[in-house]
């Protein structure tokens, strides 16, 4: 018993180790992208104030315009990030370093889960190694965005759910005894459960899937429990009832409700996204694969008679969430949305893996460890795309394709001459700190008119456009006036510099 645990702790600490190094390997390499920027501004001006206002690197001081309304987004998360900056420099590596320690955690926090709801510690190995590899796992735990806690956390939330609702109590404490006999809920995981709710809402509103996992265990759990013992009168019935209820009564009394969120774009029962099915097995070598061994695992774990509401659970928390994201989600398709739910797939896969390799082991019983370890691993090694960490797409790789502002700025910095405006997106300020540029911002979502363009050239006789995406940003005659007098033109890394003068 002691030889297995001092195995699984060193299996287990080998695999922090590695998922460690490929979170934190070249963690500089690439620089900022999108929202990453934005998280920056907001994170170093804290920093600098105290207060959530973005910080303008340009002019070294709080910036008025760059995107007020989303600098408190997440403040958890980017608090800890202001922190660093007391003891480290200002860097890309820096700013992500917080993801990257929660992907420790979440590598942690997967083992646990995983042996919870299958109750096989092999199976919350598997876990973790499959997470300290996986591809969506090392993208968003090098990048300087929530998404890094969100999964952690979201995690514990449906884990602590389950345990307050379902696991059986225990102790000695009379009213938590009389609670669990009469409602069969157990008030240890209570504050657990609001407490990594409130967070997890906190980090992201996808936190309301919980509802569609949690009314889809409802109504399975009610149609198990007729047709094991004829009756509606229990739980999860007396439950899902109240709920139908409740929510008559709201759409009743304020019909709005749902067109509401429908002008808001977060339901939409008739726009299908079946990129998520899969983007959620995105990780692996052949999608068939991967959701061949999410049902092997799920066949083989209800064969388990200890863990039938334990697996109930990890099926709703998978199959709901995919199935909110193809059939209700609204938004542009994003693999940062779907993240969040890989967690309950691996669990799933990875009982595949090693019912697999154990079944594979049972057919030579003479060598069953060894086949089964010899299988496991093949496996391990088979089924992971480890192919991406040598593709153009790996993190550890300049990608000349890849867009590039570092690259762009560092450019106009070296070329600018003193009284040079810069006509570009002004929160990426990030990339030409105390510059001091005559900054003419670009408008979100409208493109530049030619009438617009040639008062900007007269007003500011030399100058600098630096955009990544020229025909996006410029109606087609502005671009071609642009492309035909500028006195430089230049390309780097997949963004567009003109110069006048």
């Amino acid at each position: 018993m002691k030889k297995e645990k001092n195995i699984i702790f060193v299996a287990l600490l080998f695999i922090l180790v590695l998922g460690f190094f490929l979170r934190f390997y070249k963690l500089g390499q690439q620089p900022f992208v999108t929202d990453e920027f934005l998280d920056i501004n907001a994170t170093y001006g804290y920093f600098k104030t105290g207060q959530w206002l973005a910080w303008d690197f340009n002019l070294d001081q709080v910036s008025e315009n760059l995107y007020t309304q989303r600098e408190e987004r997440s403040w958890l998360y980017r608090i800890q990030v202001a922190q660093l900056f007391h003891f480290f420099p200002l860097t890309e590596a820096t700013a992500r370093s917080v993801s990257v320690i929660w992907g420790i955690i979440s590598i942690i926090i997967l083992y646990f889960t995983a042996t919870y709801f299958t109750k096989n510690k092999i199976i919350g190995l598997i876990s973790a190694f499959l997470f300290a590899v996986s591809i969506a796992g090392i993208t968003f735990d090098r990048m300087l965005r929530m998404y890094a806690m969100f999964f952690p956390v979201f995690l514990l939330f449906s884990w602590f759910l389950f345990r307050f609702f379902e696991e059986e109590y225990v102790g000695n404490v009379a009213i938590m005894k009389l609670v669990w006999n009469k409602f069969g809920i157990n008030l240890v995981w209570f504050l657990p459960t609001t407490f990594f709710g409130l967070l997890s809402f906190h980090l992201h509103p996808l936190t309301l899937n919980i509802g569609v996992v949690f009314g889809a265990y409802l109504v399975i759990q009610s149609c198990l429990a007729f047709y094991q013992k004829r009756t509606i009168l229990n739980k999860y019935t007396v439950i899902l009832f109240l709920t139908l209820i409740g929510l008559i009564i709201v759409y009743i009394k304020n019909p709005q409700v749902y067109s509401f969120y429908s002008k808001k774009d977060l339901i939409a029962f008739d726009h299908a996204r079946w990129r998520y099915l899969q983007a959620i097995v995105s990780d692996y070598m052949n999608i068939i694969l991967a959701y061949g061994l999410i049902v092997s695992g799920f066949y083989n774990l209800r064969k388990n008679t200890k863990i039938k509401k334990e697996l109930i659970w990890l099926i709703c928390c998978f199959f709901a969430i995919v199935f909110s994201a193809v059939f209700l989600w609204n938004e542009v398709f994003g693999l940062r949305f779907i993240f969040f739910a890989m967690s309950f797939g691996i669990i799933l896969l990875s009982s595949g893996i090693y019912f697999f390799a154990d079944k594979i082991g049972k057919y030579f019983l003479a060598y069953q460890k060894k086949v089964f370890i010899g299988v496991l691993a093949l496996a391990l090694l088979i089924v992971p795309n480890y192919a991406y960490f040598f593709s153009k797409e790996s993190p550890y790789r300049k990608d000349e394709t890849k867009t590039d502002y570092r690259s762009a700025f560092q450019y106009f910095l070296e070329n600018k001459n003193e009284g040079d405006a810069l006509l570009t997106r002004n929160f990426r300020s990030f990339y030409y700190k105390n510059a001091k540029a005559k900054i003419i911002n670009k408008e979100w979502n409208k493109k530049i008119s030619l009438d617009e363009l040639n008062k900007i050239m007269i007003e500011n006789p030399s100058g600098w456009i630096v955009t990544g995406d020229p025909k996006g940003d410029m109606e087609k005659d502005a671009l071609k006036y642009i492309e035909e007098n500028s006195s430089d033109k230049k390309e780097i890394s997949g963004v567009q510099i003109y110069h006048w003068n």
